[in-house]
């Protein structure tokens, strides 16, 4: 099972992507912005941060793995959001869906 606490924050993903492996498994979380509103003449479109964790399967790197070899979902970026984005790579893993 991956278990994260200690190991990740808001603050570390603000600056930097987070990458790991489990079991055949690679994973990255990454903040991520969301466009949810369309721009208009006088403003730009309104975006908000999330978190995208990605898999793939071992052995490549994220670079090298084809796109149709990596499975994608956002979360919150808040903490909360942290676990949440773990717990779908735990559920990942478990249905081996990488």
């Amino acid at each position: 099972m991956i278990d994260l606490h200690g190991d990740i924050s808001i603050p570390f993903l603000k600056k930097s992507r987070f990458t790991g492996s489990f079991q055949g498994m690679r994973y990255q979380l990454q903040k991520f912005e969301k466009v949810v509103g369309e721009a208009t003449e006088e403003t730009p479109a309104k975006t908000e941060l999330q978190i995208r964790a990605i898999i793939w399967p071992e052995p490549f790197n994220f670079e090298v793995t084809p796109e149709e070899k990596k499975h994608s979902q956002d979360f919150p970026f808040t903490t909360d959001g942290i676990w949440e984005a773990v717990a779908w790579l735990n559920a990942e893993h478990e249905a081996v869906h990488y």
